[in-house]
């Protein structure tokens, strides 16, 4: 992923998981570690639905989580920016 915002966003989520991690099932744990590596593929640009499952995540997280919630909407509303 080239964009620096993107890039920004993405080790926002990264510090996020880190801060509040043990609070996640280990399954939504595992979820938004596949999230993050998708988003951060190079290859991320070919699967349209990157932003979809971040918007998605997001959604799901916004009550209990919403910081993390925040995180996933600004990695998808970076990666819109940039077209993918």
């Amino acid at each position: 992923m080239s964009d620096r915002t993107t890039h920004e966003h993405l080790e926002a989520l990264r510090e996020e998981l880190r801060t509040s991690g043990s609070r996640l099932s280990p399954q939504d744990r595992a979820h938004l570690e596949a999230l993050l590596e998708d988003a951060a593929a190079d290859d991320a640009a070919a699967d349209p639905g990157v932003t979809q499952s971040l918007n998605h995540a997001a959604e799901r997280f916004e009550v209990d989580h919403p910081s993390l919630s925040a995180a996933l909407r600004n990695i998808g509303v970076s990666l819109a920016n940039i077209g993918i």
